[in-house]
């Protein structure tokens, strides 16, 4: 079937890593940390959707959990106010999807789990945004060096 002159497909962004060249490991049931994170990521396309890709590795592979991706929103007030880092289990900012975990894979091995379409978290155009990931109820601790990518994408017609 050939996509019609003005039918919707999706137009992508360019992929951008969002985390700190060398990440901490994350202990079960806590979020990444500010050191983690690239802080001046910005949605500069005002792209609608998003998705996103972690690569990460357990030193002993759980058989239960996720990983939730968060996003917490910067300068969101005409004072540049920034939402609160999450700290605890407690607090998410935007809860945005889940990571699900192939538990198959081998111990200390790396692999890649996305999150295929997400609704892009903003309050203003460029939103700026730092995004966290948090070790649901997996009883395991992700090992360090996990690396998370996020895509800006939206619907648009073809060409």
């Amino acid at each position: 079937m050939a996509i019609g002159t003005d039918d919707a497909i999706w137009k992508f962004g360019t992929q951008d890593v969002v985390d700190d060249t060398s990440t901490s490991s994350v202990a079960n049931n806590v979020f990444s940390v500010l050191a983690d994170v690239i802080t001046n990521w910005t949605n500069d396309d005002n792209a609608l959707f998003g998705s996103a890709a972690l690569e990460l590795q357990f030193a002993t592979m759980p058989t239960v959990g996720n990983i939730g991706l968060y996003a917490r929103l910067m300068n969101i007030t005409p004072g540049n106010l920034d939402e609160n880092i999450p700290l605890t289990a407690g607090y998410a900012p935007n809860y945005v999807g889940t990571f699900s975990i192939d538990f198959n894979v081998a111990n200390a091995t790396n692999f890649v789990t996305t999150i295929q379409t997400f609704d892009m978290p903003g309050m203003e155009l460029d939103q700026a945004i730092e995004w966290y990931i948090k070790n649901q109820e997996t009883a395991q601790t992700i090992s360090a060096n996990w690396n998370l990518w996020i895509t800006p994408k939206t619907p648009g017609p073809a060409a």
